[in-house]
Protein backbone atom coordinates (compact mmCIF):
# COMPACT_ATOMS: atom_id res chain seq x y z
CA UNK A 1 0.00 0.00 0.00
CA UNK A 2 1.39 3.39 -1.03
CA UNK A 3 -0.90 6.11 0.28
CA UNK A 4 -0.86 9.82 -0.45
CA UNK A 5 -2.96 12.63 1.02
CA UNK A 6 -4.09 15.35 -1.37
CA UNK A 7 -5.30 18.51 0.36
CA UNK A 8 -7.67 20.20 -2.07
CA UNK A 9 -7.35 23.50 -0.21
CA UNK A 10 -3.66 23.67 -1.11
CA UNK A 11 -3.77 22.74 -4.78
CA UNK A 12 -5.45 24.59 -7.60
CA UNK A 13 -5.78 21.49 -9.76
CA UNK A 14 -5.61 17.74 -9.33
CA UNK A 15 -4.22 17.15 -12.80
CA UNK A 16 -0.48 16.90 -13.33
CA UNK A 17 0.05 14.52 -10.41
CA UNK A 18 1.85 11.24 -11.09
CA UNK A 19 -0.91 8.91 -9.93
CA UNK A 20 1.18 5.84 -10.73
CA UNK A 21 3.13 6.52 -7.55
CA UNK A 22 0.12 5.53 -5.41
CA UNK A 23 -2.06 2.51 -4.80
CA UNK A 24 -4.39 4.64 -2.65
CA UNK A 25 -5.03 8.38 -2.70
CA UNK A 26 -6.88 10.21 0.06
CA UNK A 27 -8.78 13.42 -0.66
CA UNK A 28 -8.59 15.84 2.24
CA UNK A 29 -10.75 17.01 3.75
CA UNK A 30 -14.41 16.96 4.61
CA UNK A 31 -15.63 18.23 7.96
CA UNK A 32 -18.59 17.81 10.33
CA UNK A 33 -21.50 20.22 10.58
CA UNK A 34 -21.59 21.62 14.11
CA UNK A 35 -25.40 21.46 14.29
CA UNK A 36 -26.43 18.33 12.42
CA UNK A 37 -23.20 16.33 12.86
CA UNK A 38 -23.49 15.29 9.24
CA UNK A 39 -20.51 15.26 6.96
CA UNK A 40 -20.18 18.62 5.26
CA UNK A 41 -18.08 20.10 2.51
CA UNK A 42 -16.63 23.52 3.31
CA UNK A 43 -17.79 25.41 0.24
CA UNK A 44 -19.36 24.97 -3.20
CA UNK A 45 -15.88 25.07 -4.74
CA UNK A 46 -14.74 22.26 -2.43
CA UNK A 47 -17.82 20.28 -3.40
CA UNK A 48 -17.03 20.79 -7.08
CA UNK A 49 -13.44 19.66 -6.60
CA UNK A 50 -14.47 16.63 -4.58
CA UNK A 51 -17.15 15.80 -7.16
CA UNK A 52 -14.50 15.84 -9.90
CA UNK A 53 -11.85 14.08 -7.82
CA UNK A 54 -12.86 10.48 -8.51
CA UNK A 55 -13.31 10.96 -12.25
CA UNK A 56 -10.00 12.76 -12.65
CA UNK A 57 -8.01 10.23 -10.66
CA UNK A 58 -9.62 7.21 -12.29
CA UNK A 59 -8.90 8.58 -15.77
CA UNK A 60 -5.23 8.87 -14.86
CA UNK A 61 -4.98 5.53 -13.06
CA UNK A 62 -8.05 3.25 -13.14
CA UNK A 63 -6.56 0.86 -10.56
CA UNK A 64 -6.03 3.48 -7.85
CA UNK A 65 -8.25 3.32 -4.75
CA UNK A 66 -9.58 6.65 -3.47
CA UNK A 67 -10.73 7.59 0.01
CA UNK A 68 -12.25 10.72 1.52
CA UNK A 69 -10.61 12.07 4.67
CA UNK A 70 -12.73 13.56 7.45
CA UNK A 71 -11.17 16.06 9.83
CA UNK A 72 -8.12 18.25 9.55
CA UNK A 73 -5.66 16.67 11.93
CA UNK A 74 -4.52 18.99 14.71
CA UNK A 75 -6.67 21.83 13.32
CA UNK A 76 -9.92 19.88 13.76
CA UNK A 77 -12.48 21.62 15.98
CA UNK A 78 -12.14 19.60 19.17
CA UNK A 79 -15.56 20.35 20.68
CA UNK A 80 -17.51 19.35 17.55
CA UNK A 81 -15.77 16.01 17.17
CA UNK A 82 -15.93 15.25 20.90
CA UNK A 83 -19.65 16.03 20.90
CA UNK A 84 -20.21 13.88 17.82
CA UNK A 85 -18.50 10.77 19.19
CA UNK A 86 -20.08 11.13 22.64
CA UNK A 87 -23.72 10.87 21.51
CA UNK A 88 -25.24 7.86 19.72
CA UNK A 89 -27.65 9.92 17.58
CA UNK A 90 -24.82 12.29 16.58
CA UNK A 91 -22.68 9.30 15.64
CA UNK A 92 -25.51 7.86 13.53
CA UNK A 93 -25.97 11.18 11.73
CA UNK A 94 -22.27 11.30 10.97
CA UNK A 95 -22.05 7.65 9.91
CA UNK A 96 -25.07 7.70 7.60
CA UNK A 97 -24.02 10.94 5.91
CA UNK A 98 -20.38 9.86 5.50
CA UNK A 99 -21.35 6.62 3.77
CA UNK A 100 -23.86 8.45 1.57
CA UNK A 101 -21.34 11.10 0.48
CA UNK A 102 -18.61 8.52 -0.13
CA UNK A 103 -20.84 6.61 -2.51
CA UNK A 104 -22.30 9.74 -4.10
CA UNK A 105 -18.88 11.02 -5.15
CA UNK A 106 -17.32 7.67 -6.04
CA UNK A 107 -15.03 7.16 -3.05
CA UNK A 108 -14.08 3.62 -2.11
CA UNK A 109 -13.35 4.38 1.51
CA UNK A 110 -13.36 6.87 4.38
CA UNK A 111 -10.50 8.05 6.57
CA UNK A 112 -11.16 9.44 10.08
CA UNK A 113 -8.50 12.06 10.76
CA UNK A 114 -9.23 13.49 14.19
CA UNK A 115 -5.70 13.17 15.56
CA UNK A 116 -6.12 15.06 18.83
CA UNK A 117 -8.69 13.40 21.11
CA UNK A 118 -7.81 14.66 24.59
CA UNK A 119 -9.37 12.23 27.03
CA UNK A 120 -9.83 8.53 27.62
CA UNK A 121 -13.58 9.16 27.26
CA UNK A 122 -13.02 10.58 23.76
CA UNK A 123 -10.95 7.53 22.85
CA UNK A 124 -13.55 5.12 24.20
CA UNK A 125 -16.26 6.94 22.21
CA UNK A 126 -14.13 6.80 19.05
CA UNK A 127 -14.03 3.04 19.57
CA UNK A 128 -17.84 3.01 19.70
CA UNK A 129 -17.93 5.09 16.52
CA UNK A 130 -15.70 2.61 14.69
CA UNK A 131 -17.89 -0.32 15.81
CA UNK A 132 -21.05 1.41 14.58
CA UNK A 133 -19.41 2.69 11.39
CA UNK A 134 -18.31 -0.81 10.35
CA UNK A 135 -21.74 -2.30 11.12
CA UNK A 136 -23.51 0.41 9.10
CA UNK A 137 -21.12 0.07 6.17
CA UNK A 138 -21.52 -3.72 6.15
CA UNK A 139 -25.33 -3.52 6.30
CA UNK A 140 -25.44 -0.95 3.51
CA UNK A 141 -23.19 -3.07 1.31
CA UNK A 142 -25.49 -6.06 1.86
CA UNK A 143 -28.52 -3.99 0.85
CA UNK A 144 -26.75 -2.59 -2.21
CA UNK A 145 -24.94 -5.79 -3.22
CA UNK A 146 -26.64 -5.69 -6.62
CA UNK A 147 -24.46 -2.66 -7.47
CA UNK A 148 -21.39 -4.90 -7.17
CA UNK A 149 -19.44 -2.26 -5.26
CA UNK A 150 -16.48 -3.26 -3.14
CA UNK A 151 -16.99 -2.90 0.63
CA UNK A 152 -16.04 0.53 1.93
CA UNK A 153 -12.52 0.77 3.30
CA UNK A 154 -12.41 2.38 6.75
CA UNK A 155 -9.14 3.85 8.01
CA UNK A 156 -8.03 6.40 10.60
CA UNK A 157 -5.13 8.74 11.16
CA UNK A 158 -3.56 8.85 14.63
CA UNK A 159 -0.66 10.63 16.25
CA UNK A 160 2.59 8.71 16.67
CA UNK A 161 1.87 8.09 20.36
CA UNK A 162 -0.45 5.06 20.67
CA UNK A 163 -3.99 5.69 21.96
CA UNK A 164 -4.00 4.86 25.67
CA UNK A 165 -7.33 3.07 25.63
CA UNK A 166 -7.68 -0.68 25.23
CA UNK A 167 -11.26 -0.48 23.93
CA UNK A 168 -10.18 1.86 21.14
CA UNK A 169 -7.25 -0.38 20.22
CA UNK A 170 -9.52 -3.43 20.07
CA UNK A 171 -12.08 -1.49 18.02
CA UNK A 172 -9.35 -0.43 15.58
CA UNK A 173 -8.36 -4.08 15.13
CA UNK A 174 -11.96 -5.18 14.60
CA UNK A 175 -13.17 -2.45 12.32
CA UNK A 176 -10.46 -0.61 10.40
CA UNK A 177 -8.61 -1.82 7.35
CA UNK A 178 -5.46 -0.03 8.51
CA UNK A 179 -4.22 3.02 10.41
CA UNK A 180 -2.10 5.95 9.22
CA UNK A 181 0.49 6.88 11.83
CA UNK A 182 1.32 10.59 11.79
CA UNK A 183 5.11 10.69 12.02
CA UNK A 184 5.64 14.44 11.90
CA UNK A 185 5.77 17.18 14.55
CA UNK A 186 7.60 15.09 17.14
CA UNK A 187 9.38 18.25 18.19
CA UNK A 188 8.56 21.82 17.26
CA UNK A 189 10.11 25.10 18.38
CA UNK A 190 6.72 26.31 19.60
CA UNK A 191 6.16 23.32 21.89
CA UNK A 192 9.64 22.23 23.01
CA UNK A 193 12.68 24.09 24.25
CA UNK A 194 15.35 21.87 22.72
CA UNK A 195 16.45 20.86 19.25
CA UNK A 196 15.37 17.47 17.90
CA UNK A 197 14.13 15.93 14.65
CA UNK A 198 10.60 17.08 13.67
CA UNK A 199 9.89 13.69 12.11
CA UNK A 200 11.08 10.12 12.31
Amino acid sequence: IRVGYLDLSEVSTISGINYDLFTHLICSSADINSTTYQLSLSSPSDENQIANFADTVKKENPSITILLSIGQGMDTNYSIYSSMVSNSSHRKSFIDSSIRIARLYGFQGLDFAWTAPNTSTDMFNIGLLFDEWRIAATKLEAINSSRQQSPLILTARFRYSPPANSYLLNSIQRNLNWVHAVTASYYEPVSTNFTAPPAA
